[in-house]
């Protein structure tokens, strides 16, 4: 049997080791058409609100990718990035092939560097400008970069089904659909909230007597399926779980989760979330 002890001075790690609110997920196809290969060093993916889960209105101010098979080992370096976004009511690109422009930048950076990961984890990075999303349209994700240190960098996605374009400079109106993966993509947006809404989101987790699990508890129940993540004090996603709707507890298997300590962060699907340092033992 795990112990599970409660270890405050980890508080400090809450910020950085939250879980995304708003994901597409779970593909297994690896690409580098994204992050990696000059063939695609301009990409335009469109989400449409049946694609994603948790989604709500508001201000969208961090991305994350997932890592795939290849290059993750050394992350990746790249140069010249931009990444802007957009909403459109369409579920396509026009004529299939046309990508759609008067987006909003909402990133720069000379250089945009991807540290080393494991695959199936996510990795983020922050907007310079806050993008307001409305959870009714089809959101437009546009990536372009210039130069790229690791060409063979992957990550994952499922089938590409006219959801991207790819073309290997930023200037051309259309791009091409051979590209075969759609990658997985998650973001966390802040939602307007009342002030009975903003109310804390308590969270409590205990051992299970007599068996390798965490029992997670909320004050009240989740009227919406939330996330819930186990991270290492490195930041890297251990377990990525949902927790169910309409329901205040779930069980966690803590028998394949090495000792040490740990990040439990819990995201509700109204912009609340919340984080509790343990130590599994």
């Amino acid at each position: 049997m795990r112990q599970l002890l409660p270890c405050l001075p980890l508080l400090f790690l809450t910020g950085p080791a939250s879980a995304q609110m708003v994901q597409k997920c779970c593909g297994s196809s690896n690409s580098t058409f994204l992050w990696g290969f000059p063939t695609a060093s301009h990409t335009q993916s469109l989400f449409l609100p049946s694609d994603l889960s948790g989604a709500a209105s508001g201000d969208i101010h961090r991305l994350y990718y997932r890592y795939g098979t290849t290059g993750i080992g050394s992350g990746n370096t790249l140069t010249g990035v931009t990444i802007r976004m957009g909403l459109t009511a369409q579920t396509g690109f026009t004529n299939g092939n046309l990508f759609f422009t008067g987006l909003d930048t909402v990133l720069t950076r000379d250089t945009l560097t991807i540290h080393a990961g494991i695959t199936g984890d996510w990795f983020s990075m922050d907007l310079d400008s806050l993008f307001a999303y409305d959870e009714n349209l089809t959101l437009i994700i546009d990536i372009n970069w210039t130069t790229s240190a690791t060409t063979n960098f992957g990550c994952y996605g499922n089938s590409n089904n006219g959801r991207k374009l790819h073309a290997d400079n930023d200037t051309s109106a259309t791009g091409a659909t051979s590209s075969t993966t759609w990658q997985d993509m998650g973001f966390d947006v802040m939602v307007p909230t009342s002030i009975n809404d903003a109310a804390t989101l308590d969270l409590h987790v205990y051992p299970v007597p007599a068996s390798d699990h965490l029992d997670v508890r909320t004050n009240e129940l989740l009227l919406w399926d939330g996330l819930l993540e186990l991270r290492d004090i490195m930041g890297r996603s251990v377990k990525t779980l949902g927790f169910p709707g309409n329901s205040n507890r779930m069980r966690v298997p803590l028998a394949d989760v090495p000792r040490g300590a740990y990040l439990v962060s819990l995201s509700d699907g109204r912009g609340r979330r919340r984080t509790v340092p343990v130590i599994v033992q």
